[in-house]
């Protein structure tokens, strides 16, 4: 037998070792800790959540969203473009909506279906006249031109078209014309009641019977708001400046104020240092004085007594 194959047997031969035998009980296995791992508590809970804006990067069209934001901000807009700001109220806007869906134009499909029935009639010889239903007019040329000829009753401006030139000039001539206009937000909200993508502006020319009410009650609110509404045209926009730099002009304010603070601290300390000065000296003086007359022997006072006697009795 080889020396190799002994060995094996003797060893498994041998008595297997009990577990905990031998050991010592005070000691026990030291864990081997990873100097790399975060822990960020005790409780080992998530990794705690950061603001990542500065450190995600952005698509190009999102950030120059952002820049032209944050320029109109600083910027001094003009009041002819800063007056696109001041937009119509939530709940009359929602008043407004609600009343301009009833007057969406017709889809295709449905022009489609009236010419269709009057096709069928004038077949059959029924000259029924299909009316064109009374609808919302868009598009900034059929717009104007109904500003014109004073045939708007109401117009819908969007404050966020772009460029804003294709629509800066119509407050000025719903103005001159006396039609009364709104600013509302958003031109997609508008395009979506006329079944497009955008539109710049909007205008109704008339109203059913039913809906007059609720037509009249927005134009009180727009007149005043509006076309009334001197301090929107002669208001500047803008001006807004960054929270670094409105922390820096406190930050020279404060340091301002202190030097003046100092200045008056300092001017009280001159003014009592020249007051105990002068004190000072009026107490020397003083003392001088009193030397010099108990050098002379009587004081002064005294003197002057002898003086007015002496003179009471030559004249005696």
């Amino acid at each position: 037998m080889s020396s190799k194959s002994k060995q094996v047997r003797q060893k498994k031969n041998q008595p297997k070792k009990q577990k905990g035998k031998g050991k010592r009980k005070g000691k026990k296995k030291q864990k081997k800790v990873d100097k790399f791992a975060k822990v960020y508590s005790k409780q080992k809970k998530s990794a705690p959540v950061r603001d990542l804006y500065q450190v995600m990067r952005w698509p190009k069209y999102i950030k120059i969203q952002r820049q032209r934001k944050v320029l109109m901000k600083r910027l001094r807009v003009p009041p002819a473009i800063n007056q696109f700001t001041n937009t119509l109220e939530r709940n009359t806007a929602y008043q407004l909506f609600s009343l301009l869906s009833k007057y969406s134009p017709e889809t295709k499909k449905q022009k489609k279906t009236r010419l269709q029935k009057v096709a069928e009639s004038k077949v059959i010889g029924d000259n029924i006249k299909s009316k064109k239903p009374l609808t919302i007019k868009y598009g900034i040329n059929h717009v104007t031109s109904l500003v014109e000829r004073k045939k708007a009753k109401l117009v819908i401006i969007a404050h966020d078209v772009d460029p804003i030139e294709l629509v800066v000039w119509l407050p000025a001539l719903c103005r001159k014309m006396g039609i009364p206009y709104c600013i509302v937000k958003g031109k997609a909200r508008l395009g979506k009641v006329v079944h497009k993508k955008t539109a710049t502006a909007l205008a109704l020319t008339d109203v059913k019977q039913q809906d007059k009410n609720a037509f009249a009650k927005i134009i009180d609110i727009c007149m005043p708001k509006f076309n009334d509404n001197v301090e929107t045209r002669t208001k500047w926009g803008g001006g807004v400046l960054s929270s670094k730099a409105r922390k820096a002009i406190e930050k020279n304010l404060e340091s301002s104020q202190l030097s003046k603070k100092l200045m008056q601290e300092q001017k009280i300390r001159e003014r009592i240092i020249k007051e105990k000065l002068e004190q000072q000296r009026l107490e020397e003086e003083a003392q001088k004085k009193k030397e010099e007359e108990a050098k002379n022997g009587k004081p002064e006072a005294d003197k002057t007594e002898d003086k007015k006697t002496e003179k009471k009795k030559t004249k005696k």
